[in-house]
């Protein structure tokens, strides 16, 4: 995958174009370099050949690195795209990113071993991103066949005394175990048991009433008196000048998702002890995995107030507050670096996968500085923290390029909360670096 690539380069600076070659040289790279200096030949050329990256600089003649980017992903171009910045270009590459570039690399950074290790995030990052794809359209595939074949389907007449079926599908009397004639002239109520949800029964009279469209989970029971989960969504038919002929009720037996959603609550607690004991071990006690807000450290004195972290601006902001508070508390150069590293990654982060966050700095006089991020993205799932928090570059995609590995290397501690309603990262520096646990 990594060996004999094909890159194309686009890029009008001469000097800049030698300063990329000479690094895949440095480092043994076998590549094969196809170089262009404008947006009109890249866009030609990448719809003609076959790349496995592309270098692609932000300030082109004929446009920026941007607008030839999105031609590019436009075309249908899925080959990662890695833009080459100069310094302070903070806020373009994170455009880029959002537009579809793979990663970034500031010019400054090319150096043979940099280099070599972004193409490999780019190419790995790409390779996931089509294992997803292909994944999704096998699943969309699968639960378009199996809304087709298996859904019950009833049509019930409100016109008539008490809305019966007028109409139900084979899957219907093989869900239920009703035969047809069983089924018709009766209110779906008979499929109701004593352990039905009142509640939601009264939502779906509420919208009959309404004549509105509605979708409500409810405990049914089959003829048998074996109970199933049913997902039953009702919509109202009306004729041409909008008056109501019948409701339709689509039922979908969600028996086997339910239970499997209860096993996978249990296995996502267990998985989630695992992780944290795990993290405790492999990392001295480093990490810490929060299950809630109360498991978060206190906030020690607010150093300075909450910083708004965007594409604007905000993350050299928040690093320049933590060096601040490193210093009023007598943290030394090096330890101070070391925390403006794993801040600027945690912010930027936040700033990528969410598009926002909020960045507070605190410090207190004992020598601790507490620099907290929160953002409202998606979190990262249990099954991906090992590897999302552990393994270098598996995170990195789209960030400053060192991922949460990195964070864990420079800094004494860092608790970290993620849950489907955002992340929070909490990290902290003392004055003294921590006895060797030896």
């Amino acid at each position: 995958m990594f060996d004999n690539l094909r890159i194309l380069l686009v890029d009008d600076d001469a000097a800049d174009r030698a300063a990329v070659n000479q690094s895949l040289q440095r480092h043994g790279r076998k590549a094969s370099v196809h170089e262009v200096v404008s947006c009109r030949e890249a866009t030609e050329v990448i719809r003609s050949g076959r790349f496995d990256c592309v270098l692609l600089d932000y300030d082109l003649p004929d446009g920026s690195g941007l607008s030839c980017l999105i031609a590019m992903r436009e075309a249908g171009v899925t080959t990662p795209i890695v833009l080459l910045t100069r310094d302070g270009e903070e806020d373009l590459a994170v455009d880029m990113i959002k537009a579809g570039a793979t990663d970034y690399l500031p010019k400054s950074d090319i150096t043979s071993r940099l280099f070599d290790h972004c193409l490999r995030r780019a190419l790995r990052f790409h390779e996931a991103q089509e294992q997803v794809r292909l994944t999704q359209e096998e699943l969309r595939l699968r639960d378009r066949a199996i809304a087709a074949a298996s859904n019950g389907i009833v049509i019930c007449d409100p016109h008539q005394p008490d809305c019966p079926i007028i109409y139900c599908n084979p899957a219907f009397t093989s869900i239920t175990g009703y035969s047809r004639k069983e089924a018709l002239g009766r209110n779906c109520r008979f499929l109701q048991g004593e352990d039905t949800d009142d509640q939601y029964v009264q939502v779906m009279r509420d919208c009959l009433h309404d004549e509105k469209e509605c979708q409500v989970i409810l405990r049914n029971h089959r003829k048998d008196g074996k109970p199933w989960w049913n997902e039953l969504t009702i919509s109202p038919v009306r004729d041409a000048s909008g008056a109501l002929t019948h409701y339709v009720g689509v039922m979908a037996n969600i028996t086997e998702r339910r239970d499997a959603e209860d096993a996978l609550k249990q296995n996502v607690a267990r998985q989630h002890a695992l992780v944290r004991d795990l993290f405790a071990s492999v990392t001295g006690g480093k990490l810490t995995l929060c299950h809630s807000e109360e498991d978060l450290p206190a906030p020690l004195v607010r150093f300075i107030d909450p910083i708004l972290l965007s594409d604007k601006g905000g993350i050299r902001e928040l690093r320049h507050h933590a060096a601040r508070a490193c210093r009023s508390v007598g943290i030394n150069d090096i330890r101070c670096d070391d925390l403006e590293t794993a801040v600027g990654e945690a912010a930027m982060n936040a700033v990528v996968h969410a598009s926002t966050g909020i960045g507070h700095v605190f410090a207190d006089d004992s020598g601790t500085v507490q620099v907290r991020v929160e953002d409202s993205g998606r979190g990262i799932a249990v099954a991906d923290l090992p590897n999302a928090t552990l393994r270098a570059g598996y995170s990195t995609a789209g960030t400053m390029g060192h991922g949460f590995k990195m964070i864990l290397k420079t800094v004494d501690r860092v608790h970290l909360l993620t849950r489907g309603a955002g992340t929070t990262v909490v990290i902290e520096q003392d004055r003294d670096a921590p006895s060797p646990g030896w």
